[in-house]
């Protein structure tokens, strides 16, 4: 569960590019070298900063937003090698996949806003004071809000990935201009239950004994109900890098935002995902179904990971660039 950089929790590859000579890039160089302009929404206690995909200057009639993972880091990075600077992008290559018509945006993570060296990136302590489902909501939703004001979207498309699916789901009950939705790698249920399984598994696969199962999940379920929840304001990072505050927001089930929601959901989750188990996941078409919810669309890549790539015979096949492209196109037939 630790959140590192390119731990399975996000499974992320960095773009780089190399550049002759060592130097600091500015942050409008560094977010300028791959396409991006940045831009700033006055809020408090910390402003919002967001990035903006363009392509071609036209008039631009369709929305895409982005929701990152849980990685507690910057969007645009750079690192000195051998003398050289590296210029970092930590997100894939969904925006070059676009017509022109479309704006592609990303928020930045609260504190992450200035230039990072990503050989010694220190975390902001305000991104543990104010990390939470609630915060990543109202700042992406602010975000919507004055993008759809100057542009007046046609269609506006949020998708969030790992930790970012349910700040997606939880978004899609507040900002009713989003047009469709996309929750991707997410679990239907909190973190915690996932937690619980987990020890279920390992008894099922002879790993430890009944005992020591069940002593693993009252020792779960303690840590939970006598630390987490007694103490949920509680911003001091624990082992695995999270704050009572987080697991405590987290700790809403998805599933219960999304049965709310009534514009198109395109769920894709993958078989071997170790970070947020497919099990929970199985729950969300039954309950669309049990409500008589025509809106849902359930997608299983078979054999994909956290981050949709598929490991066969010593070969990575990575799945994500094609369902992106499935999902834009999902969109295009797929209407309220």
């Amino acid at each position: 569960m630790k959140t590192k950089r390119l731990s399975l929790f996000l499974i992320i590859f960095a773009f780089v590019n190399t550049v002759f000579g060592q130097s600091v890039p500015t942050k409008k160089e560094l977010v300028s070298h791959f396409g991006f302009q940045e831009f700033t929404i006055k809020s408090s206690p910390k402003n919002i900063h967001y990035y903006a995909y363009q392509g071609k200057k036209v008039k631009k009639t369709k929305l895409v937003l982005y929701i990152q993972g849980s990685d507690p880091s910057a969007q645009f990075s750079y690192r000195i090698k051998n003398g050289k600077t590296q210029k970092l992008r930590w997100f894939r290559n969904d925006f070059k996949q676009l017509s022109d018509e479309y704006l592609y945006v990303i928020v930045e993570k609260i504190g992450f806003e200035r230039v990072f060296n990503e050989d010694k990136i220190k975390v902001p302590e305000i991104y543990y004071k104010e990390n939470s489902l609630d915060t990543r909501v109202s700042r992406t939703n602010a975000v919507i809000n004055k993008l759809n004001k100057k542009y007046n979207f046609k269609k506006i498309i949020v998708y969030g990935h790992s930790e970012g699916a349910p700040v997606a789901a939880k978004l899609g009950t507040v900002n009713k201009s989003i047009s469709h939705l996309g929750f991707w790698a997410g679990n239907a249920l909190p973190d915690f239950y996932d937690f619980l399984m987990e020890s279920r598994k390992r008894l099922a696969k002879g790993e430890v004994t009944d005992e020591e199962a069940q002593k693993q999940i009252n020792e779960t379920i303690d840590y939970f109900v006598n630390t987490v929840a007694k103490d949920k304001n509680n911003t001091k990072k624990d082992d695995f890098g999270y704050t009572n505050k987080r697991w405590w927001s987290y700790s809403e089930p998805p599933l219960n935002n999304l049965i709310k929601i009534d514009i198109p959901i395109f769920v894709q989750v993958g078989t071997q995902d170790k970070s947020a188990p497919i099990d929970t996941t199985y729950l969300i078409p039954l309950e669309f179904a049990r409500l008589g919810k025509k809106n849902l669309t359930y997608k299983i890549c078979v054999g994909c990971d956290h981050g949709f790539n598929i490991k066969k015979s010593g070969k990575t096949i990575r799945k994500w660039g094609e369902i992106f492209k499935g999902f834009i196109a999902w969109t295009e037939g797929n209407n309220k």
